[in-house]
């Protein structure tokens, strides 16, 4: 009986490791698919968008934002989201690897993880440090393109409660025109020790629910970057705040030395970048404008960051 119960143990335990993902499916939109919008009208497959949300009454007036581009960074293919108006709202040009729950009100709208569709959901356990890609971009004057990853367990919307996310990847693209195929790279701030269930993204041509018609982004080629070294640092060996012009920061990791300190903003623009001893506080003076920035700690491939709230 006690072998009978291991191996199905045992096999349950793989069966869940082949079903969960390290990476995104489909990351370079090679593949797409008809979902009953007719031939010339086909989403790339485990991605959806607001033709395919759960408002039946609303999938059939709502603009299209989306198409496949021949313009790629590599393979045949790339993903091209261009923000649309309809009855004087602008839809976002949107893609997700869930669900879109969609509403008349643009603020009433969100984005969500379906746990009872096998569509509409990525089973997901692995802990990256990052995630990347490529892109393209023509927003209009006022407008950037933007991403939004987060790992999480159980139920998750977003924008909603937050409370099962385990980390989260914020980027807000420059708004300018960019030509070339760039990368782009996004820290994962784990705001938990638990190992995720799932992995949510969100990619727009726009800024949310303040987007403006006409812009335009294109993304190929996504990834998420794991740590080399065999360890993690712990999120709660890591302290950093700021306080009256001061970047206070505090590494509790005995094990690490040649500790770098980097201070992004949500550009993704390197604001400050020190080596920092640890087992020791370290204070730096830096004048900061109110905002959110990301601080990273990074040693021989092991990695961890923080979101910094300067208020």
């Amino acid at each position: 009986m006690i072998k009978t119960l291991f191996f199905a143990l045992l096999i349950a335990f793989f069966s869940s490791a082949l079903v969960a993902q390290t990476q995104f499916e489909n990351p370079g939109f090679e593949e797409w698919e008809e979902v009953g919008l007719g031939p010339d009208l086909m989403e790339p497959v485990d991605w959806s968008s607001i033709k395919t949300s759960d408002r039946d009454d609303l999938n059939q007036l709502a603009p299209v934002v989306w198409w496949p581009s021949d313009d790629a960074h590599s393979g045949d293919f790339s993903l091209h989201l261009k923000n649309a108006a309809v009855f004087g709202i602008v839809a976002t040009g949107t893609i997700t690897n869930g669900r879109v729950h969609a509403d008349f009100n643009p603020d009433s709208g969100y984005v969500f993880t379906d746990l009872d569709d096998a569509r509409w959901n990525t089973p997901f356990t692995g802990r990256p440090d990052s995630v990347a890609g490529w892109y393209k971009a023509s927003p209009q004057p006022g407008d950037n393109p933007a991403i939004r990853v987060v790992l999480h367990t159980g139920y998750q919307q977003l924008p909603g409660d937050e409370s099962n996310i385990v980390a989260e990847a914020m980027l807000n693209l420059p708004p300018e025109v960019v030509t070339e195929w760039t990368r782009f790279s996004a820290a994962f701030v784990y705001e938990k020790e638990v190992q995720p269930e799932y992995i949510l993204g969100i990619f727009y041509s726009g800024n949310g629910t303040q987007a403006i018609g006409g812009s335009e982004a294109w993304f190929d080629d996504l990834e998420l970057i794991y740590p080399t070294g065999v360890e993690e640092f712990q999120a709660d060996n890591f302290r950093v705040f700021y306080v009256n012009g001061q970047l206070n920061v505090n590494l509790s990791e005995k094990n690490h030395q040649n500790i770098q300190l980097q201070l992004t903003d949500l550009l993704g623009h390197v604001i400050f970048k020190r080596q920092i001893e640890p087992m020791t506080p370290n204070s730096f003076s830096l004048d900061l404008p109110k905002g959110i920035y990301i601080a990273t700690v990074w040693s021989e491939g092991t990695r961890l960051s923080k979101k910094l709230l300067v208020q």
